[in-house]
């Protein structure tokens, strides 16, 4: 079984995520975005006028080179989205609005779970919005997710597994 493993930088002991699991969540995201951009969704305010010109995997690459959060937080993430579509199933992830979903979800994982994180503006550089749209992002996913960001051991084990799976594929 592959292991998702953090690499270490010697020169300045920054902890980096393998990318090949970066890879892996971009993948999955973009095989959700490639049957939601077919349906009729509501908007949000996470949809953009325009898709972004970045790549997932590219975006989740400058995430982890910028944020410097540790690799839970990117499995976090992927359970927060689930859960969002759980508890509002009118809101799909779709070209418009799955990078904002995406490092929403994110900064919120990274304050839940790290014991250091940068302030908002900082985030709001990586994500290439402006810091009142991450503020009122981060306030609108919270809404959507009832403020309830714990994530038990269990859930996380499964949800790492089956990435493990998805990543030897």
């Amino acid at each position: 079984m592959t292991e998702i493993s953090t690499q270490v930088n010697v020169r300045n002991h920054e902890r980096t995520i393998q990318p090949s699991i970066l890879k892996c969540i971009a993948t999955i995201l973009e095989d959700i975005v490639k049957e939601t951009d077919k349906l009729d969704s509501q908007s949000t305010p996470f949809h953009a006028s325009k898709i972004p010109a970045i790549t997932l995997e590219n975006y989740l690459i400058r995430i982890a080179k910028y944020a410097k959060c540790t690799d839970e937080c990117f499995v976090i993430a992927m359970i927060y989205l689930d859960k969002v579509q759980e508890l509002n199933p009118d809101i799909l992830l779709n070209s418009h609005c799955v990078h904002r979903f995406l490092m929403i979800a994110l900064v919120l994982a990274i304050k839940f779970q790290d014991d250091d994180y940068y302030r908002n503006d900082y985030y709001s550089k990586i994500a290439g919005i402006s810091l009142k749209e991450l503020n009122q992002l981060e306030s609108e996913l919270l809404e959507l997710l009832n403020y309830d960001l714990f994530i038990s051991k269990e859930l996380y084990n499964i949800y790492l597994e089956k990435l493990r799976y998805y990543q030897e594929q």
